[in-house]
């Protein structure tokens, strides 16, 4: 590579920066950061790497770099900053998936997971399947691997496997050799306006596989059959699954004249699997590693997480954020935890996002005894003034959905409510895993 390049990261401490710093550093690339929080689930991780991290964001930062990579939320909360205009001014400024696609992917073999559901379960499992295989991956997730201890792998290998976001375009700069797509959604409707902004997006993302590349995709999801995809694209199908038994401890089922056997629950996640099995074949990895590894996959953090359980009553944490996410990961709790009631506990995740999926919400939530709404998260959202959490359970059409839209109130109803033997889930991508943890600590006291 030469001299090493200098690269800053302004928002160091958020998941997919910190996981992105990491790589470069043990890359060579000379790395320094900034944010404007303290102490986040990450920043340890950043540090104890070695490489310096500022409190604050400051144009002065900027003066010996080359590179300032920083999250594309940064364009919707503060565009104008001291910081990032002189990065545009030096034309020094790139989304951190740009500096991945561009530097970091450089002279790898590129594995791409894509889609709207199980991007983090399924780019994970790729990673222990390589690593199972000895074949050293580097790996970056956007969820806690608890086995790495982290949401990245630095491997010595040419494989690099990437959790490939949509949002944004994110994953435009990638130039991968294989990709995974696990199924295709309307979402993020605050970036993609049509679903034909939608389909282009990832049109252009498959329309850069490399020229030997491949695509294995699942063809149970309808939307991507409008896409243009590769003739050599390899289909997998929940249709094609036999004998699936799901049991608490265990999902098992066979595929291809061969049984496999998972920890981790509920239908998405065998669906999740196949990819991986496809992934296999094509890297003509043995059956056998295939099997030991989907049979030994703890998941990732902050999917179908046990927060902990106290007087009989267990506390589940959970990323899901779409009704789709929400169906697949009531029916999976439901089989983990098949007696009892079972609360669903939703924190809305933007305005747009659930409003405009208002009509798939009630058939998602049916398998739940109890609903509790809370008040929306923003993220890089405004409030519109007119859409509210209280919307969001009257839409549910569920007999026992109501809106409690602050924390404390939450988890002060449920611990008057519940009962030995009755399940908590709670889900949303903003602060909801803050929420989970509020309810243990308040039924143990």
């Amino acid at each position: 590579m030469g001299k090493a390049k200098t690269v800053h990261f302004m928002g160091i401490g958020g998941s997919g920066l910190a996981g992105i710093a990491q790589i470069a550093k043990a890359y060579g690339f000379q790395v320094t950061g900034c944010d404007i929080t303290a102490e986040t689930s990450y920043l340890k991780k950043v540090t104890d790497a070695g490489i310096p991290v500022f409190l604050g964001h400051d144009p002065a930062h900027l003066k010996k770099t080359e590179i300032l990579a920083v999250s594309p939320a940064i364009f919707y909360q503060n565009d104008d900053h001291p910081e990032t205009a002189l990065g545009r001014k030096r034309k020094i400024l790139m989304k951190w998936q740009e500096f991945m696609g561009t530097y970091l992917h450089r002279g790898k073999f590129v594995i791409c997971i894509a889609g709207t559901h199980g991007k983090s379960t399924t780019t994970a499992l790729a990673g222990h399947l390589l690593e199972t295989a000895d074949l050293d991956p580097t790996v970056e997730i956007g969820a806690t691997d608890p086995i790495w201890h982290n949401n990245v792998r630095i491997g010595k290998s040419p494989y690099f496997i990437s959790e490939a976001d949509e949002f944004h375009d994110n994953f435009a700069s990638y130039h991968p050799d294989v990709i995974i797509l696990n199924n295709l959604e309307m979402d993020h409707p605050e970036y993609f306006t049509s679903e034909q902004k939608l389909l282009s997006a990832y049109q252009n993302f498959i329309n850069h596989l490399k020229p030997l590349g491949r695509l294995i995709f699942n063809t149970d999801s309808p939307l991507l059959h409008k896409l243009h995809l590769p003739s050599d694209s390899i289909p997998y199908s929940l249709n094609a699954v036999q004998n699936i038994k799901l049991t608490p401890t265990r999902t098992s089922f066979n595929y291809q004249s061969h049984q496999y056997q998972l920890k981790i629950p509920g239908l998405h996640n065998i669906s999740n699997s196949l990819g991986i099995i496809e992934l296999a074949r094509i890297l003509k990895i043995p059956i056998s590693i295939s099997i030991s590894t989907l049979k030994s996959f703890q998941g990732v953090g902050r999917r179908l997480e046990l927060i902990g359980e106290k007087s009989g009553i267990k506390v589940y944490d959970d990323y899901a954020n779409h009704p789709t996410a929400f169906a697949a990961t009531i029916q999976a709790c439901r089989q983990i935890n098949p007696e009892g009631r079972l609360w669903v506990v939703i924190e809305p995740h933007t305005f747009s996002r659930l409003r405009s999926l208002l009509p798939q919400l009630p058939a998602s939530l049916t398998k739940a005894d109890q609903i509790i709404v809370s008040k929306i998260f923003a993220s890089r959202e405004t409030d519109p003034g007119d859409f509210s959490g209280a919307d969001i359970a009257a839409a549910a059409k569920h007999p026992h959905a109501r809106y409690i839209p602050d924390f404390p109130d939450i988890a002060q109803a449920i611990k008057q409510e519940a009962s030995p033997g009755d399940t908590i889930l709670v889900m949303g991508s903003g602060l909801s895993h803050k929420l989970s943890r509020q309810i243990l600590h308040d039924l143990k006291n």
